[in-house]
């Protein structure tokens, strides 16, 4: 199952709740701003950058990726015990 985050949008409202521009994120994190601007368009990006950006942000941007581990895990917990009632 595809994860159903687009982690750059959730950067680019971090940054834009931080009154943050890309070009100073591309500064901090050691990127061409033009670079970074074009990965943030996109779903995914490394965990190695995804975790330089989790640092200087000081949010933890795979928590998102966790829950949405933990709400799967438990929805397909769920189908079989619905199964099993339908059986019935």
């Amino acid at each position: 199952m595809k994860p159903q985050i687009h982690i750059g949008e959730e950067i680019k409202k971090h940054l834009a709740a931080q009154k943050r521009s890309v070009a100073w994120l591309a500064e901090e994190v050691c990127y061409e701003p033009s670079s970074l601007r074009k990965l943030l368009k996109k779903s995914h990006i490394s965990t190695e950058l995804l975790y330089s950006i989790s640092d200087v942000l000081d949010q933890d941007f795979f928590e998102r990726y966790t829950r949405l581990l933990a709400e799967n895990r438990n929805n397909r917990q769920i189908i079989p015990e619905n199964q099993a009632n339908l059986a019935r």
